[in-house]
């Protein structure tokens, strides 16, 4: 496996020193390992909470989309977005 070799900062001393005083059987290598496992799933988490707000936003603008468009008697097939913006979004700019 290959290694990662990190210049202890007087930053990085401090947070190892504070993980070290609080999870005394692990190294300063498990700490961080830990550290960035931590990191990663969060990150993940947050990816997918982002993600999940976009399609049901999607979903939503979908549905009032169709909704609009039988407003006026055209389906989504029939039409193009230039002519969805212009004819409900904006119809008094063409």
């Amino acid at each position: 496996m290959p290694q990662v070799r990190l210049n202890k900062t007087p930053e990085l001393e401090k947070v190892l020193t504070f993980f070290q005083r609080k999870y005394r059987l692990l190294s300063e290598a498990e700490i961080i390992k830990v550290a960035l496992s931590e990191k990663y799933a969060k990150e993940l988490e947050n990816e997918l909470e982002v993600r999940d707000a976009y399609n049901r936003l999607m979903a939503k603008g979908k549905k009032l989309g169709d909704k609009l468009l039988k407003e006026k008697g055209l389906r989504r097939e029939d039409i193009t977005e230039e002519l969805f913006y212009n004819q409900i979004i904006d119809p008094h700019n063409k």
